[in-house]
């Protein structure tokens, strides 16, 4: 399983690691780039990760062999 780091949107910016083939989209908001992930969150509802990279570079380091 491949999983790529990206530095998680919080206030002590702790890494996280995502499977690129679970991703199912990502968004530029103000302040971070959304992860979408394809898992239900509590409740129902859309599962994302907040990360500080910029969606050029998400998107960059999802697509890498």
């Amino acid at each position: 399983m491949k999983l790529v780091q990206f530095t998680y949107a919080s206030n002590n910016n702790l890494p996280v690691y995502i499977n690129p083939e679970q991703v199912v989209a990502v968004k530029a908001t103000t302040n971070s780039t959304l992860i979408h992930v394809a898992v239900a969150a509590d409740g129902g509802g859309v599962a994302y990760f907040p990360v500080r990279e910029t969606l050029a570079e998400v998107v960059g380091l999802l697509q890498q062999d």
